[in-house]
């Protein structure tokens, strides 16, 4: 039996307690909520029903008994190829932060039952530390602290349940629950070297606080030849490994991206990828990007996209306090100008790095990396076959200069000069 039979075998145990099934009671509570053409009154009448069950199997007994169901259902999103970070940031967009709150207590109980801090590849830890979901604390605990009535509680619960079975299938970006362990899902997953990384990541965020031009280039500088030095040797390593073709080690991530100016942040990501070989992919509504690449290329561009969030917002404010520089329509623009000269400045410094890397490598390099973009390229079409290319425009002229020239002074060593010669990657939208 895998982690979702013993997930869903121990909700199934739980649903025939004191001669209710609880299972089939949640789930026509679901249907209900989900139906458009029920009336208030009606969802009212069965939340009723819920409350006066309480009475006979006192609130901690019965949210226990009915988080197994929702537990169950969040299950199937998990294998519908979702992750708990990126279901919690969408929830958050199209809900509230009370319903994303709770979702975060099924995603503790699911990680209790699944025992995922043992289980879970160590990208799901991750994601599991970042939320606080603590297995400990699943949606008993999130009820007694969260201070909602027990008619908001369970309304709240059933519309959550609503949306929950409403996520569509996405790409499957790591293995889902029910493949935990199972080998043959991590092939070509391996990351980079996470100390090295750490170090580039230490050396940038130094650059980007330091107050002096000289100490911030010498740090940018040094983790530029520590990005160079380590795609290059990635590259080179991977070829002489690899005992398969090289699509079998191209791997998608997605991304969160949170408001303001979701769609300009996603410009910059977009601009850093298509640089360095990876390709986009964005769900614009839900305010998520995926990206198609090598390994260690998806590792150094969400650091340099990162870095370059940081000074991008540093930019911003030293722009000045007059009100036209402060609307909604001149930052957006200044973030599209930032991300389109961005793209530009990391096109010369490929160039750059691929004529030294030449002198090093010889001309060797050059089918690697060929081979590599075109399994990039398959890969895409592959697992997004009905994509259309977005066209976005900016409205101020004078942010959009503005970010052109703050571009220019960006430090985009997170930068990586990349080597190798990434071909078209227009951005793209699900």
């Amino acid at each position: 039996m895998d982690v979702h039979d013993r997930t869903r075998a121990a909700g199934m145990a739980r649903t025939q307690h004191h001669g209710i099934d609880i299972e089939t009671l949640m789930a026509s509570g679901v249907q209900l909520a989900a139906d458009p053409l029920t009336t208030h009154s009606a969802l009212s009448a069965f939340v009723g029903r819920m409350i006066q069950l309480e009475s006979r199997m006192t609130s901690v007994r019965l949210t226990t008994e009915c988080s197994a169901y929702a537990v169950d259902v969040l299950a199937t999103v998990f294998e519908r190829g979702w992750q708990p970070v990126e279901l919690v940031h969408v929830l958050e967009r199209l809900a509230d932060k009370s319903t994303a709150q709770m979702s975060v207590s099924l995603i503790a109980e699911h990680s209790r039952r699944t025992r995922a801090l043992s289980t879970a590849p160590e990208a799901w830890k991750g994601q599991l530390h970042s939320l606080g979901a603590d297995p400990g604390a699943g949606l008993t605990r999130f009820r007694a602290t969260s201070g909602l009535d027990p008619r908001s509680f369970w309304t709240g619960l059933l519309r959550l349940l609503v949306r929950l079975r409403r996520m569509h299938t996405v790409v499957t970006v790591g293995p889902p629950p029910s493949k935990w362990g199972d080998s043959s899902t991590t092939a070509g997953a391996r990351t980079g070297d996470i100390k090295l990384l750490d170090k580039i990541r230490g050396l940038l965020a130094k650059a980007e606080s330091s107050t002096f031009p000289a100490e911030s280039e010498s740090f940018s500088a040094k983790a530029q030849e520590l990005m160079t030095q380590y795609s290059i040797d990635a590259a080179l390593l991977l070829d002489r490994e690899a005992g398969g073709p090289t699509d079998s080690v191209v791997i998608t991530r997605r991304l969160t991206v949170s408001n303001p100016y979701v769609d300009a942040k996603m410009k910059l990501l977009s601009a850093v990828a298509s640089a360095n070989g990876v390709r986009t992919v964005r769900y614009r509504k839900l305010g998520l990007i995926a990206m198609v690449g090598m390994p260690v290329d998806l590792d150094l561009c969400e650091l340099l996209y990162t870095s370059l969030l940081v000074q991008s917002a540093q930019d911003l404010e030293r722009v000045g306090i007059d009100s036209t520089m402060r609307g909604r329509g001149f930052r957006r623009s200044f973030l599209y100008g930032y991300a389109g000269r961005i793209g530009e400045r990391l096109v010369e410094a490929r160039e750059r790095a691929q004529r030294r890397a030449a002198e090093r490598y010889g001309s060797s390099l050059v089918p690697l990396f060929e081979q590599r973009d075109r399994a990039v390229a398959s890969t895409v079409e592959d697992l997004f076959p009905d994509l259309a290319t977005i066209r976005t425009s900016m409205s101020n002229t004078s942010g959009w200069s503005y970010g052109r020239r703050a571009a220019d002074t960006a430090d985009i060593t997170g930068g990586r000069e990349q080597i190798d010669d990434s071909g078209d990657s227009d951005d793209s939208e699900q």
